[in-house]
């Protein structure tokens, strides 16, 4: 009783919300599954306060759908030949909202900030560059050591452009009444329930952007905010339950988007973090081999997500351009799971533990690969705890296996591959560690030539295949449920609206 009259006090809560704000011109009311932190793009950690961050910031680099770099506030960016040297032309007669001008100065100042500032989110983006320097529009970053993914970093949170002179004003408030010098200013933020922001009136590309006003609605419930939109309370909603899909699909009043930004879910294997490793899956790529044969990754992908997710055996999905086509997914094969078991001399059932985190799509995938284990010669345990706490464990090396986890919404393929793969990435909790793999992973890293960069990611899926420290279930895709009203969707290839040529039919 007590969650219907919840659901029904939200319902009501919008519509009243709804109705105050009618006169505002074209107003787009969209549907967010969390609250966001601070809306300072160099503190900020959460997807739905880089949702905002993305109507109000303009970026140094835009990305596309198609993860392919197009001009933001920078236009144009050449590199050294030894790739130690980024220079960036910055826009002309750009202003923040405050009216002051973006300039190669501001840009200067950005950078140094997200560099220095206490509690940085973005530090760890920018530990390449050496300094930062300016020359008329011009902005040059010097690196101690080249970095291929430092041009993603600026097409994300770490190239959103703040305003200096408000920045020094506001001090540590900043992200309280954020200034960019994106589409939209920000107009009021209600803790736990909403930000608004309206069109920016001098914005320098203000055509590409005709909705007045957007109030980004926190509705953490999946159901009640599916339920605003069919009632037409809302406009557009993010992270739609997979299970929600039909529904949306078979309503001819709405719309389903998905898109595919870089991401992945995997069990990470613990092969020499503790004493825990000391089992026949940590020891052995042979036990290893012979699980991701027991697994029938596209049946867990339509039991689990509706199909709607990707199945995938890499870091990226078969679609990428970074994916090595000569290292398909293989198909389920029980029996030769169970033969290469008994050729490496295991008894079978072979034991082994899963900790997986506790949310009921990754503990029903748990499940489903448990069930799909013990018909190849398994006995797999799930531990079922608390997210943070497998964290705190993994850390500690308390742990046969993990997952399913993985990265989400990365906008360059080193968010997927270095971290968890390098002996020295910040994410490689299992410590695996492979100099071949060390050093084409560095590689990765260092190579600007974009080919020659493509072809060091397809080397890397070659020699992490045999170790299988890291095996590869899925891929999430984000799912945007909206209103048939709503045209001229573009999504970044990290998945995220741009809300650029988007419009909203009364």
């Amino acid at each position: 009783m007590f969650r219907q009259l919840l659901k029904a006090s939200l319902v009501a809560s919008v519509v009243a919300f709804a109705t105050a704000a009618s006169a505002q011109g074209v107003h787009l009311r969209f549907g967010l599954a969390d609250d966001a932190d601070a809306l300072d793009p160099h503190l900020n950690r959460t997807s739905a306060a880089e949702t905002i961050l993305n109507a109000l910031c303009d970026r140094l680099v835009m990305l596309d759908q198609s993860m392919q770099f197009q001009p933001g506030l920078a236009t144009q960016w050449t590199w050294s030949p030894d790739g130690k040297t980024l220079t960036m032309t910055i826009r002309d007669g750009v202003v923040f909202h405050d009216g002051t001008p973006v300039n190669a100065e501001a840009v200067k100042y950005n950078i140094d900030r997200a560099m220095n500032l206490t509690g940085s989110a973005r530090r760890a983006d920018l530990t390449a560059i050496d300094k930062v320097t300016t020359d008329g529009s011009k902005v040059i970053v010097q690196l101690k050591e080249a970095s291929a993914p430092l041009l993603a970093k600026f097409a994300e949170r770490t190239g959103a452009i703040i305003s200096p002179k408000a920045a020094e004003a506001a001090g540590a408030n900043f992200g309280r009444a954020p200034v960019c010098s994106g589409p939209y200013k920000f107009v009021e933020r209600v803790a736990q329930d909403r930000v608004v922001v309206e069109r920016f009136a001098d914005y320098w590309n203000k055509a590409a952007y005709p909705i007045d006003r957007i109030t980004f609605r926190v509705i953490p419930d999946d159901t009640v905010r599916l339920a605003n939109l069919m009632s037409g309370d809302l406009d557009i909603i993010e992270r739609l339950s997979p299970a929600d899909a039909v529904t949306v699909q078979k309503n001819p009043q709405l719309k389903l988007l998905a898109v595919d930004p870089l991401n992945y879910q995997s069990i990470v294997v613990n092969i020499g973090n503790s004493k825990a490793a000391d089992n026949p899956m940590g020891r052995d790529p042979r036990v290893r081999e012979a699980f991701e044969l027991a697994l029938d990754r596209q049946a867990i992908n339509e039991v689990a997500f509706n199909g709607q997710y990707v199945a995938g055996n890499q870091p990226v999905p078969p679609s990428s351009p970074y994916y090595e086509k000569s290292l398909p997914m293989p198909p389920r094969d029980a029996a030769k799971a169970k033969q290469i078991l008994k050729d490496a001399g295991y008894t079978q059932p072979v034991p082994f533990e899963l900790l997986v985190p506790n949310r009921p799509l990754a503990v029903r995938v748990a499940e489903m690969m448990q069930s799909m284990a013990s018909e190849a010669g398994f006995d797999m345990k799930l531990k079922v705890v608390e997210f943070a706490t497998t964290l705190s464990m993994t850390e500690q090396g308390d742990f046969q296996a993990w997952g399913p986890i993985g990265p989400q919404n990365a906008n360059d393929p080193d968010a997927v591959t270095y971290m968890s793969l390098h002996s020295a990435g910040n994410r490689n909790v299992g410590k695996y560690a492979n100099p071949q793999v060390d050093r084409i992973a560095a590689l990765t890293r260092t190579e600007t030539d974009p080919e020659k960069r493509k072809q060091a990611f397809h080397d890397l899926a070659k020699a992490i295949g045999k170790d299988r420290a890291v095996i590869y279930l899925y891929h999430q895709r984000p799912l945007f449920a909206l209103s048939a009203k709503i045209s001229g969707v573009e999504v970044s290839g990290d998945g995220y609206v741009l809300f650029r040529n988007m419009k909203l039919a009364k």
